[in-house]
């Protein structure tokens, strides 16, 4: 009996070690326990993530452990540095070519694409002046973004490598002004015409007129302002991160989910009205802005990672659990799809948006207050302006990250909050990024989001009659047609 046992423990320990052994060689196959322990504690990315979660500098960290270690290695093994330098020497020929290329084609395309951009951009800010009365929906604003969807400039492999050319890109702004809204299109000055006669095609009743750019007229003093930046990235609580982590595959609540798309009633519910009341908020010495920038997305890459989505929800669906009669086991069989609401929803946004016209979108904002005078509920209800559209159980959610977001531990700055001189670093870098309009190109390149024009025409739109928020620049004056009979 001892023996047995004895034998069954020694068959636990090498079916553990051999489990630990095909889990590092064949990672898809399914981990043992000592597997998962080595992977967690003694994964050098493990590591890494760990301590960039907790905002620890990964070259600092990656620098403290290497260095002692060649020290060691040079220590054991005398001849080490002049192995590993022989071996350099080897390799010099190819690393020198390949690295030289790369790095030439990532400097030239720097310098072609800063080029392009600054010889044929020639930009113009457009505020539009909202009328007091707009029975439109957002679905009009829809089609207006049809005409920011342009292919041009990247035509051929010429355009992009040698003279690189850049698609247009666009920016709808919304900025207060010690609580003064106004909204403002950017836009390259050969296209304004367009967008001009698209915005006055679904709304006649708004005067457009070109205006003194507000980002480059603002002077940043760290002695005299206090900004927090950020961007705007997805995130919801339904996917996994196995599974591929946070997507833009799922939209947000649109104008659709709240019913407004065909007409505004008198008790329709409009979420745009809490982003306008957060800048409302703001008082005579404060600031908020918010850019929108986008350039039409000509690929089918996130088309086909949509339909995937689709797929694997209604494979979802027709998963049925059963009992195996011969085994007498639960196992899982596909039959007809059953799909749950939160399913049936799912399906139903992701492929309405399939067929709209897909943007890259970069979504920033900015908050400025008097030094000493920052006010931090208005700054968070700032961070969480786009809440009102979030679904992150059933779709997705707009979160604050990155810039200031990501100042949480005394040791990330040299300095408490604004005055940090990382914290003020990082402001230069996104008020440079804002008048720029940029998020594709150098010298500020960030992933972009993916969305649909029904999103971002939910985003920025001419609010309707109902929004009645007090800061609110509107026109009161109507336009209408010369009567036929006027005498001439």
């Amino acid at each position: 009996m001892a023996e047995e046992e004895k034998g069954s423990a020694l068959d636990a320990v090498l079916d553990s070690i051999t489990g630990a052994a095909a889990s590092i060689l064949n990672p898809k196959e399914e981990k043992s326990d000592v597997g998962k322990f080595i992977e967690n504690w003694f994964s050098l990315h493990t590591w890494v993530d760990y301590l960039g979660e907790w905002y620890v500098s990964r070259g600092l960290f990656l620098t403290v452990l290497f260095v002692p270690l060649l020290f060691v290695a040079q220590t054991v093994f005398a001849p080490f540095l002049e192995l590993v330098g022989g071996w350099l020497l080897l390799g010099l020929p190819i690393i020198g070519v390949v690295g030289g290329y790369k790095g030439f084609e990532a400097a030239w395309m720097w310098y072609a694409q800063s080029y392009y951009i600054f010889t044929r951009t020639n930009p113009v800010l457009l505020e539009v002046k909202m009328p007091s009365h707009v029975e439109k929906t957002p679905r009009a604003m829809e089609q207006v973004l049809t005409s920011f969807w342009i292919r041009a400039g990247t035509t051929t492999f010429i355009d992009r490598g040698y003279y690189g050319g850049a698609r247009p890109y666009s920016s709808l702004e919304i900025a207060s002004f010690g609580g003064e809204i106004h909204f403002f299109i950017w836009c390259r000055k050969s296209y304004q015409n367009i967008i001009e006669a698209a915005m006055y095609s679904q709304y006649p009743e708004v005067e457009i007129v070109e205006v003194e750019d507000y980002a480059s007229k603002f002077e940043y003093d760290p002695q005299k302002h206090h900004c927090f930046c950020t961007d705007y990235k997805y995130d919801n609580t339904h996917q996994k991160k196995e599974d591929g982590g946070v997507t833009d595959v799922y939209p947000i609540k649109t104008y659709h989910d709240f019913e407004i798309d065909e007409e505004i009633e008198e008790f329709s519910v409009d979420p745009y009205a809490s982003v306008l009341e957060v800048l409302s908020a703001m008082n005579s010495e404060e600031q908020a802005w918010i850019q929108i920038t986008l350039r039409g997305y000509m690929e089918k890459e996130w088309q086909k990672k949509m339909h995937h989505e689709v797929e694997k929800i209604r494979e979802e669906a027709s998963q049925q659990i059963a009992v195996d009669p011969e085994t007498g086991k639960e196992v899982t069989k596909l039959s007809f799809p059953r799909p749950t609401e939160l399913q049936k929803e799912q399906m139903h946004a992701i492929e309405r948006h399939m067929g709209k016209l897909p943007f890259d979108v970069g979504l920033r904002g900015i908050y400025i207050a008097p030094a000493g005078k920052m006010r931090s509920a208005e700054y968070t209800a700032f961070r969480w302006i786009w809440r009102p559209f979030n679904n992150p159980g059933y779709l997705n959610a707009l979160r604050p990250r990155r810039a200031h977001n990501d100042f949480d531990y005394l040791w990330q700055d040299w300095g408490q909050g604004p005055d940090g001189l990382r914290w003020q670093l990082v402001t230069r870098r996104y008020f440079d990024a804002y008048r720029r309009r940029q998020f594709w190109h150098p010298p500020w390149k960030w992933p972009p989001l993916r969305m649909s024009a029904e999103t971002i025409a939910t985003l920025w739109h001419p609010p309707s009659t109902q929004v009645k928020s007090p800061g609110l620049q509107q026109i009161h004056t109507s336009k209408a047609e010369a009567p036929h009979n006027l005498p001439m």
